[in-house]
């Protein structure tokens, strides 16, 4: 296996504030790596990345917003172009918006939150990034799923069908980039300890996952150990899925 170093590189992390975000950051720079943090809560976003020192750029700002996506993809054009897009912001609609009433009750503005963070935002922070890799004839998108893409949800119902896009969207992306030598990969995740009640939702491991241990599988992801694999999804999920499949 290959040593996995990001010297030079230019990544782009949205969500990159708290959670996997912050965690994917945080190892993009202790491995070499200029990243570009991006996040719609100015504070943590601000207080997080100054902890990184120089190799850490904050841009706050809106992912259902493509003049920000745009705006990102200028700064990571001044430092050379971007070479990984990994696209961490999300949210369940019903808790993000305080809404915890079915799917038949939401206030359409909380439909349109749960779409737009979690499936439009990704799409635009790639359709703004991925000419720049196009151009270098280089480069990742990472896309961060989740089991409920597969699972549904009737009070945050559009968490798990904007999930469920991106399953496809990796596809699409993968396409178009492979003749330019741009992988693209998404990577969903169970139930992870960025909150603590995310340790109530059962697995066959009987826990949920640490922050870590979907990190390690993006930085897998992103390396040249992962050359070959593009346009897939691959599920984290300590054996969630399995535990609800049934044979007939």
């Amino acid at each position: 296996m290959k040593e996995i170093s990001f010297k030079g590189k230019v990544v782009v992390i949205t969500g990159a504030a708290s959670g996997i975000g912050l965690k994917t950051s945080q190892e993009f720079v202790r491995l070499g790596a200029t990243v570009i943090m991006c996040d719609v809560n100015e504070v943590s976003l601000q207080k997080e990345s100054s902890g990184l020192g120089s190799a850490a750029v904050a841009k706050a700002g809106d992912v259902r917003d493509f003049g920000y996506a745009l705006s990102v993809a200028a700064e990571a054009e001044r430092m050379g172009g971007a070479d990984y897009l990994v696209a961490c912001a999300g949210g369940y609609e019903a808790r993000c918006c305080k809404s915890m009433v079915p799917f038949y009750e939401q206030p359409v503005e909380v439909i349109d939150w749960g779409l737009d963070v979690n499936l439009k935002g990704p799409v635009y922070f790639s359709r703004a990034l991925m000419p720049q890799m196009v151009a270098k004839r280089s480069g990742v998108i990472i896309l961060l799923g989740s089991v409920t893409g597969f699972e549904g949800d009737g009070v945050g119902a559009m968490y798990g069908t904007a999930k469920s896009g991106l399953f496809n969207f990796v596809k699409g992306l993968a396409m178009a980039g492979a003749p330019h030598g741009v992988r693209a990969v998404c990577i969903t995740p169970g139930p992870v300890l960025t909150r603590a009640d995310m340790s109530l939702m059962p697995t066959l491991m009987g826990r949920a996952a640490e922050t870590r241990e979907i990190v390690d599988v993006i930085f897998f992801m992103c390396s040249d150990n992962a050359s070959f694999i593009t346009g897939t999804n691959h599920i984290v999920d300590g054996g969630r899925l399995c535990m609800y499949q049934k044979t007939y």
